[in-house]
C-alpha cells in the first residue's frame, strides 16, 4: 500500500483530533479524515458490536472508528492514555476484523507517552522520517494545544456573558481554521496571540459574583462534548462561569508526573489511583478551597477509578461545605434527565448562596 493509499481516521475528543491530524500529515504524509458527528446511530452502532461491561468511550470510539471505515478510512488512530482504553487497541483490532473490515492501527501511546516512543514508532511506518523534522512538528503541536486550551479556558469563563451570541464560537472556530494552516511554532503564536486579543474585545455583561461551576473527571466524559449530553453547553445557556482545569496541556504537565503532583497538591490522595482519579481529587480540591459554588463530577459508566474517587469526593465536599452532583455517562443516558437534573443542582446553589448574604 503507497503512502498516497493510506487514509487515517482520529476519533473525536473534543477537537484535539486535529492535533493528531496534523502530526500524521506532516511526519507520515499520510491523508486524514474527521470521523463523522458523533450521533445516536454511531453510539447504537458502538454499543451493538461492544462487549457489555466494557466503558462507554470505547463503545462510542468504536462506533467513530466503523463510521469512518465506511467513508475510506483504512488506518485507526488509537485515542487514550492514561487510562485502559488507552490499551484496548487488541480488542478494537479484533472487533473490527470480525466484522470484516481491513485496516492497521496507529497507536503512539503504548504503555505510555513520550516522545522518543513516538518518534520510533513514526520512523517505522516512515522509515524517511528525520528527527529534526519531526522536532519541529512537536514545537508546533506544542505551541497550538497551549494556546487552543488558553483560549477554551478564557471561552468557557466568559462565554455565558457575551452581550452578541456566537462570537465565541464563532471566533474559536476561525481561529481552528487559521492555526492548522502554520508551519511553523512562530507562526502559530502569532495567530494565537491575535485570537487571543480578540476575545478579550469580544464586549460581555458578567455580574461581579456570577455562579461559578467547577467540571471534573474522567479524561473522555470531560473533555469529549458527546460523551457527557453537552453539558458545558447547557451552563453557557444558564449564565454560569465555567471551570474546567482539565485539558491537554494539563495532563501533560501531571498525569506523567503524579508522584510529585499528590505531594504537592493534595491532603486526601496519598498514592496514584489509577486513570485520572488522582487529578479529580486534588482538583476538587483546590476548587473548594477557591470558593467555587458548586462541582459537577462526570464518569463513564464502569469507569472504575473515577468510582474510588467517588468516595473522597464526599469527604472534600462535606469538610469544605461544596455541593457535588455526579453524573455517569452510558449508551442509554437521557440528554434531557442530564439537563434536568442540572437545573435543580444550579436552583440549588442559587439557594444556598442566598442563604450566605
Amino acid at each position: 500500500m503507497s503512502a498516497k493509499e493510506n487514509i487515517v481516521c482520529t476519533p473525536h475528543l473534543g477537537d484535539y483530533s486535529l492535533l493528531a491530524n496534523m502530526l500524521i500529515e506532516r511526519c507520515l504524509g499520510y491523508k486524514t479524515i474527521n470521523c463523522p458527528k458523533t450521533t445516536k446511530k454511531t453510539v447504537e452502532i458502538g454499543a451493538k458490536n461492544s462487549p457489555d461491561t466494557i466503558c462507554t468511550p470505547f463503545k462510542i470510539v468504536l462506533g467513530n472508528y466503523i463510521e469512518a471505515l465506511e467513508l475510506g478510512a483504512n488506518i485507526l488512530f488509537v485515542v487514550g492514555t492514561g487510562c485502559r482504553l488507552g490499551f484496548f487497541d487488541v480488542l478494537f483490532k479484533q472487533v473490527l476484523t470480525d466484522l470484516g473490515y481491513e485496516f492497521k492501527m496507529l497507536n503512539l501511546f503504548e504503555y505510555n507517552a513520550n516522545a522518543i516512543k513516538m518518534f520510533k514508532i513514526l520512523k517505522e511506518w516512515n522509515p524517511e522520517l528525520k528527527v529534526e523534522s519531526f522536532t519541529e512538528t512537536l514545537d508546533l503541536l506544542k505551541q497550538i494545544a497551549i494556546d487552543m486550551d488558553e483560549l477554551g479556558d478564557y471561552l468557557r469563563l466568559n462565554i455565558a456573558f457575551e452581550l452578541q451570541k456566537g462570537q465565541f464560537e464563532e471566533n474559536y472556530q476561525a481561529y481552528l481554521k487559521n492555526v492548522f494552516k502554520s508551519l511553523s511554532k512562530k507562526e502559530a503564536a502569532e495567530i494565537g496571540n491575535e485570537y487571543k486579543n480578540i476575545f478579550q474585545k469580544i464586549e460581555i455583561m458578567k455580574p461581579e459574583r456570577p455562579l461559578r461551576i467547577g467540571l471534573i473527571g474522567d479524561l473522555y466524559s470531560v473533555m469529549e462534548p458527546h460523551g457527557n449530553c453537552y453539558i458545558e453547553k447547557w451552563l453557557q445557556e444558564n449564565k454560569i462561569e465555567m471551570h474546567r482545569p482539565i485539558t491537554l496541556t494539563y495532563l501533560v504537565n501531571t498525569l506523567f508526573n503524579l508522584e510529585n503532583f499528590i505531594g504537592i497538591k493534595s491532603d486526601y490522595a496519598e498514592y496514584n489511583m489509577g486513570g485520572n482519579a488522582t487529578n479529580t481529587v486534588v482538583l476538587a480540591q483546590e476548587m473548594a478551597k477557591n470558593g467555587l459554588d458548586g462541582i459537577i463530577h462526570m464518569k463513564a459508566a464502569t469507569c472504575s477509578p473515577e468510582i474510588t474517587a467517588m468516595t473522597i469526593l464526599q469527604n472534600i465536599s462535606k469538610d469544605y461545605n461544596i455541593p457535588i452532583i455526579y453524573f455517569t455517562f452510558d449508551t442509554e443516558t437521557s440528554e434531557t434527565g442530564v439537563h434536568t437534573r442540572l437545573e435543580a443542582f444550579v436552583d440549588m446553589l442559587e439557594m444556598k448562596r442566598e442563604e450566605k448574604r
